[in-house]
């Protein structure tokens, strides 16, 4: 399957960032399917500590970067079986939105984790990601924030990380939620990394959750403020209109074409 998307991928000249993990693998109640042992049978179930116990123990975390994500970076890198797909890979993110599964991070700690994950493992694990990417691939590594005020925490040498993503979805019913990081350069954050938002509302205004009041800041603003203010790019939420924030609507992003044509995918239609 990721060879198939690779492969359109490069019929229309973009470049994806492949996510490993997404914060809901340590969430309580995680759905699993899982063979009766006697009959083969397939059956649905709900793991109570969600897959914690890969990440919280040494033994899963390294069965799980020694066969599972180390096969895949490696058959995408130099010399391996698809490398001539590896130019499609623009990075490799360990995790989504890990603020909601850090123990340390009682502010954001999601009340559905019951078995968090210590800082100390979970750098670990980035750590010796960014080294397997940087040996095998010439594809950059990135973390994705959901909490501006957990942004340094991946501006640390050590890690490895190329490229750190902050995602923002401000509210003005609960201000105290997360900074707005609209209105920020991106030097006024205090880390050395490039900074990318990685997600934010594509049409907050008119589309977004019951009971969230996003800000009057319209995907054409987003898009412009990123470009002046430091940022070295913006991916908003989302094309495919995954959740209550909806699809992007095409007006903004053509006008955006028409005022910076040097930015515009070719394939763009």
């Amino acid at each position: 399957d990721l060879d198939a998307a690779l492969d359109i991928a490069r019929g229309v000249d973009i470049r994806l960032v492949l996510v490993l993990l997404d914060h809901r693998w340590m969430l309580d109640g995680v759905p699993d399917v899982i063979a009766d042992p006697s009959t083969g049978t397939l059956l649905e179930a709900r793991l109570p500590d969600g897959r914690s116990h890969v990440l919280n123990t040494y033994v899963g975390r390294d069965a799980l970067l020694g066969k599972v994500v180390e096969p895949l970076v490696r058959r995408y890198g130099r010399g391996g079986e698809r490398a001539d797909l590896a130019s499609q890979i623009l990075a490799f993110e360990f995790m989504n939105e890990p603020d909601f599964v850090v123990e340390e991070w009682e502010r954001d700690l999601s009340p559905r984790v019951h078995r968090p994950l210590r800082f100390e493992a979970l750098a670990d694990l980035v750590a010796r990601t960014s080294t397997l990417v940087h040996r095998h691939t010439d594809a950059l590594t990135t973390m994705a924030a959901a909490r501006l005020h957990n942004l340094w925490a991946w501006d640390d040498e050590s890690l490895g990380i190329d490229v750190v993503q902050v995602h923002t979805y401000p509210n003005v019913n609960q201000p105290a939620t997360d900074a707005d990081v609209f209105g920020m350069h991106a030097d006024s954050l205090g880390i050395s990394t490039p900074v990318v938002l990685g997600e934010f509302p594509g049409d907050g205004p008119q589309q977004h959750p019951a009971g969230t009041s996003p800000p009057p800041t319209t995907l054409g603003d987003y898009l412009e403020f990123a470009l002046t203010s430091g940022y070295a790019g913006a991916w908003a939420w989302s094309f495919s209109g995954t959740d209550a924030y909806g699809r992007l609507p095409e007006a903004p992003l053509k006008e955006f074409a028409r005022r910076h044509p040097e930015l515009v995918n070719r394939n763009a239609r």
